[in-house]
């Protein structure tokens, strides 16, 4: 077992030390679709465009080495990382990308020899860019090579620039030269093993998800009848656009292993329509398919401005359709729960998080234990099994928060 664990191990490395030495002729993500936007374009017009997008460029990677270093900044306290903290990142990098995409279409594209040269390099300063800010700390390159679908950041896309800034000696060459003095080793052999260490720990992540998704979908099978009907009549009729709708349901098996009374939350996005993050990962449904509980809490926000709700809109539309995570870890956002959910969509708000089994979780509970406080949302309505309860009363609230 041991032997072959070994020669995998062996070959797994060998297969990066080949990739690493391959030279990435296209770019990053190799040959792009036809598109003729720069074929035959003027070269002094393409180089003023590339001039522009450098500058913009360089603006990114000061807000970059930014956020980085914010990030590290609480990995090195042991601290929670804010979650608005990871939209930035994706959102930075996909801009970002964005621009290394154009470059990539110059290299492939232009005729001009001399113009290609500058993309190329355009390309290899972004990718050393992101070794400096990002590769050289696993937890950020490993949530980065993760992706994002919110801000359609593919896996692996990181992985993909290192191999071309490491692909041939010419790129390696310009790596050495232009390391900035970081002391970071800047060896093949280094670069490989990160590889190896990532890979492995991409494995486990991926094994965890996988035991964890069966004892969910075996617990999520044993489950109580519920009028959704009944219920969804007595909740949307009182609804409105962003409301945070919490609920219990007493016959499901799954909410005895969730923390607290409350077991589920979702978003009221108006037109009778909720986002939610059940075990299928985050969708839109009705307000009658969202009602599978017999107590109802709807918690509103207040004096929201226009912007802000066209923020929260955006944010909307970007978390649908990622995965449901079932390893309960808020500090890794390419999968949500629930309250994971809610907390990158209203990501202005400063969560309650607790550290349960050694990661940062965040409950139904907890949420509302976080807008308690607050004076910019209201306690809005209170539904146990038909029962109407309008504005309840805040020791009804914490009354409830005590139970489990």
């Amino acid at each position: 077992m041991h032997n072959n664990q070994f020669i995998g191990l062996t070959g797994f490395a060998l297969f990066l030390l080949f990739s690493a030495c391959t030279p990435y002729k296209y770019g990053y993500w190799q040959k792009l679709e036809s598109s003729d936007r720069f074929c035959l374009a003027d070269p002094d017009s393409v180089a003023k465009t590339i001039l522009h997008l450098a500058e913009r460029k360089n603006k990114l990677n000061e807000q970059a080495r930014q956020i980085s270093g914010q990030i590290q900044d609480k990995l090195s306290n042991s601290q929670l990382i804010p979650l608005h903290s990871f939209n930035l990142l994706f959102e930075n990098l996909q801009q970002q990308y964005g621009i290394d995409t154009v470059f990539q279409e110059v290299l492939q594209q232009s005729r001009n020899q001399s113009i290609r040269e500058y993309a190329k390099n355009e390309l290899l300063e972004s990718a050393l860019t992101y070794k400096n800010e990002f590769g050289q700390n696993k937890f950020l390159r490993r949530i980065i090579n993760r992706g994002d679908v919110a801000y359609n950041i593919k896996p692996h896309t990181l992985d993909q620039t290192q191999h071309f800034l490491w692909s041939d000696n010419h790129f390696r060459n310009y790596l050495t030269e232009h390391k900035h003095d970081e002391p970071a080793p800047t060896t093949k052999a280094g670069y490989v093993l990160s590889g190896i260490s990532d890979h492995l720990n991409e494995a486990e992540y991926k094994t965890e998800i996988f035991f964890s998704r069966i004892f969910g979908h075996v617990a999520g099978a044993f489950h109580g009848k519920i009028d959704k009907e009944f219920q969804a009549r007595a909740l949307k009729s009182n609804l409105q656009e962003f409301d945070l709708v919490f609920l219990k349901s007493v016959t499901h098996l799954t909410e005895k292993f969730i923390p607290g009374y409350f077991g589920h939350v979702g978003i009221y996005l108006g037109n009778d329509q909720m986002i939610e993050a059940p075990r299928c990962g985050v969708r839109i449904c009705s307000t009658e398919e969202f009602s599978e509980g017999e107590i109802f809490l709807v918690l509103r926000p207040l004096r929201l401005t226009e912007i802000k709700k066209e923020y929260l809109r955006k944010a909307i539309r970007n978390q649908k359709g990622k995965k449901y995570d079932f390893t309960f870890d808020a500090q890794s956002p390419d999968r949500v729960v629930c309250t994971e959910l809610v907390c990158l969509i209203y990501d202005f708000i400063d969560w309650q998080f607790n550290r349960r089994a050694g990661r940062y979780t965040i409950s139904p509970d907890d949420l509302i234990k976080s807008l308690l406080a607050r004076n910019d949302f209201s306690f809005e309505l209170y539904i146990n099994k038909g029962e109407v309860i309008h504005q309840p009363d805040i020791a009804l609230i914490q009354d409830l928060l005590t139970q489990n």
